[in-house]
């Protein structure tokens, strides 16, 4: 699983743009056009990820309070 999804320098890119309300530039169209792109199957995964922590917790509180009540 990678920890970021964008690169630092996408980052700032993106932080120069909306900080300046910057011209388009050859890269910041690249990185308009893959966020476009990509966006839907990131906040598809980021949904995923989110239900599983919540699972994963809840389910981790479920054995703890059984464990407790042995």
């Amino acid at each position: 699983m990678n920890t970021r999804i964008l690169t630092a320098t996408e980052r700032k890119l993106i932080q120069a743009f909306l900080k300046t309300d910057g011209k388009k530039t050859m890269h910041m169209r690249v990185v308009a056009t893959r966020a476009r792109q990509f966006l839907p199957q990131i906040k598809s995964d980021l949904e995923l990820l989110e239900k599983l922590v919540s699972t994963y917790d809840s389910m981790s509180r479920r054995v703890r309070v059984s464990i407790a009540l042995w």
